[in-house]
Order: C-alpha cells, then structure tokens, then sequence
C-alpha cells in the first residue's frame, strides 16, 4: 500500500490594513474627516523621484469630499517652503498649458509646529469659463529632513478650503 502524502502546513496569509480615515506610512500620518475614507479616495501612491514611493520620496493623490489632492515628499536639500510652492505651482502651469493662472493669495502657515508657505490660485480655460481653485502649501519635516508640498484643487472654493485646511490640521510629520 503506498504510503499517504503528508499534507501540508497552511501558510498564514497576512490580513491587510483596511484603509480608514488615517494613513500613516513613509514617515508621516495624513488624515481625513470621519466622513472619508482612503478606501474610497481613488488613493493612488507611487514614486516621485524613484519608481517606488518610500520614506525619502513619494507621490500621493486621492480624491477628497469635492477636492483632488496631490502631495509629494523629498528630501529638503536646503529648499525653502516658499521655493517648494513656487516649484509646484510651476508644475501645475506646465502640466496644463491649455489654462491660464491667476494668483490669489500667498501667506504663511504652521504644521506640525513646522513653518509652511501657501498660495492660492484661479485656472481657466482660454475663454474664462471652467474656473477651478487651487491652493498649494509646503512645509519640512524637521526631524526627517522632509520636504512636502500639498495641492489641493476643485470647482468650490469653499470645499477646497475646508479640504485644504483639515489636511493641514490632520497631518503630522511622525507616525508614531
């Protein structure tokens, strides 16, 4: 009679993290309002200099309660928060050449105990209409070294203001 086949150990498959209301990975925890969730965000991470996100630099989008978000980290290497907004809303004009740019308004800001700038901006299309807002914020990490720019866009001023203005409360730069 053959001998029975020994069968064999089950391997344990890791539960994965449901996405809530808080992320908290690559050195920093963002959060959102209790209403929202990272699950149904459309959350998409990748790399921003390197072709995967991971502690030193990333790219991070998701959509948020009428708002899309766009927030990416990199090493500080001596550039001023000021210098980050200018290099994003730069970004933002390349990206779309099609629109025209009007500044709004730019100011300081504190997150995390950091020292940030922001500026706020109108787009168009070349005939005036399809107006969106935009608001853009950079601050460091201090411990880290960090450099993180926030831009938050969207057809209501007033959604992209509450939006803006929960992610900077929300967010912190240690995930502990």
């Amino acid at each position: 009679t053959p001998e029975p086949t020994p069968t064999p150990a089950p391997t344990q498959t890791p539960t994965p993290v449901p996405l809530t209301n808080v992320y908290q990975k690559y050195g920093f925890k963002i959060e959102l309002d209790q209403d929202a969730t990272f699950a149904t965000a459309n959350l998409n991470i990748n790399g921003w200099t390197d072709s995967v996100a991971d502690e030193v630099q990333g790219l991070m989008t998701f959509d948020y309660n009428g708002a899309n978000i766009v927030m990416f980290w990199q090493p500080q290497n001596g550039d001023t928060p000021q210098e980050t907004v200018d290099l994003t809303y730069q970004l933002q004009q390349l990206g779309n050449p099609e629109q025209k740019y009007a500044l709004l308004s730019e100011g300081a800001l504190t997150i995390d105990g950091s020292d940030g700038r922001f500026v706020g901006f109108l787009t168009s299309d070349a005939s005036g209409g399809n107006a969106l807002g935009g608001l853009i914020g950079a601050w460091t990490c201090a411990d880290s070294e960090t450099q993180i720019s926030l831009t938050a866009t969207g057809p209501d001023s007033t959604a992209l203001q509450i939006r803006f203005d929960r992610l900077i409360l929300g967010f912190s730069c240690a995930t502990d």
